[in-house]
């Protein structure tokens, strides 16, 4: 039986309920626009005149954030883009997520989404992605980062993946001014992501959720 299975959010993009854990991988309001919300609005554009750029993510899953980071970048940066996932999705989806972006775009899209795994993959000149099979608790980076997406699954379904272990092993690789970025804001996240040494942004989340989180090395 396959874990996963589409569904359609309110923006009319698609997301993925993993049938494991009864949790999508997105807001059903829009998976498009939170993802543009959350790690392009909030992360990406805050390093907009960095010329090179080390990204890490913490759930590949559909592979919408590489997509949007990659539509969304100055021309002149140049990405190497690192995203772990431990299930990943069968092929069988792609192209049913691949129809649902710009017309123009969907070769970018499918590059990415067949860019090999455990291998780095030049989506182009200025674009590197590396896609690794892996368990975030037993994952660790070869070369420091600029900015962290952390789309694992919610605090409530996997609390092992929002320990101050976890957090601090981020917060040692990260350039000062550092960010991690996250849809999540509990208590729990809030207080390990502090106690690790970040200065923690509360911003306004996308909706349902009130809040998010922007977290920062000083």
């Amino acid at each position: 039986m396959n874990r996963h299975q589409l569904v359609l959010t309110n923006d009319n993009s698609l997301t993925v309920k993993d049938l494991h854990f009864e949790e999508t991988f997105h807001s059903l309001s829009g998976a498009i626009n939170e993802s543009n919300y959350v790690y392009i609005d909030q992360g990406l554009k805050q390093f907009e005149f960095y010329e090179h750029l080390h990204i890490f993510e913490m759930g590949f899953g559909t592979g919408i954030n590489a997509f949007l980071t990659f539509v969304n970048k100055p021309a002149y940066q140049t990405i190497y883009y690192e995203s772990i996932d431990l299930f990943p999705l069968a092929k069988d989806f792609y192209p049913m997520l691949i129809s649902m972006v710009n017309p123009s775009q969907k070769e970018i899209y499918q590059r990415i989404l067949e860019a090999e795994w455990n291998a780095t993959t030049y989506i182009s000149k200025k674009f590197v992605v590396k896609k690794v099979m892996a368990d975030m608790q037993n994952y660790y980076f070869q070369k420091t980062l600029h900015l962290v997406y952390y789309d694992a699954f919610s605090p409530k379904i996997q609390p092992e993946l929002w320990t101050t272990e976890i957090f601090s092993r981020i917060f040692e690789f990260l350039e000062i001014n550092g960010v991690l970025v996250t849809f999540a804001s509990s208590g729990v996240v809030k207080k390990n992501l502090t106690a690790v040494g970040f200065h923690l942004e509360r911003l306004k989340g996308y909706p349902p959720k009130k809040h998010m989180v922007r977290a920062v090395k000083k």
